[in-house]
């Protein structure tokens, strides 16, 4: 399955999702999907700058013996965005607009970043 089709379809199978994007931890996107592309939110932008947070947070729960991060939520007055690694150089993020289902979010955004591993996995 295209990159693009299963984000339609994780975008369309969550109440109020706005985006999705797949980016490697360098920040350049591999693909993405927006419900409204004449919204004010640049899911480009955004998700660039978050591969910053990404990283650290990754490096954090690596240096205190953590674990691996599984999933990182963001929530702030004008939405959710929720980022998933798909492995270790590559990651999948979803903007929820205020309101939007952040429950079904984490379920699809889970079965989303196990579909997309067996495309990354060489």
């Amino acid at each position: 399955m295209a990159f693009v089709e299963t984000l339609t379809q994780l975008v369309n199978r969550i109440e109020g999702c706005s985006a999705a994007i797949i980016l490697g931890v360098d920040g350049i996107p591999i693909e993405r999907w927006v419900q409204n592309p004449a919204s004010s939110l640049d899911i480009d932008v955004v998700a660039t700058e978050f591969t910053t947070l990404l990283r650290r947070a990754m490096h954090t729960a690596a240096d205190t013996e953590l674990g691996e991060l599984r999933e990182m939520v963001l929530a702030t007055t004008l939405g959710v965005l929720l980022i998933r690694p798909i492995t270790a150089e590559y990651f999948i993020l979803i903007a929820l607009n205020p309101g939007g289902n952040v429950g079904r979010a984490r379920f699809e955004l889970r079965k989303a970043q196990l579909a997309l591993e067996t495309e990354f996995a060489i």
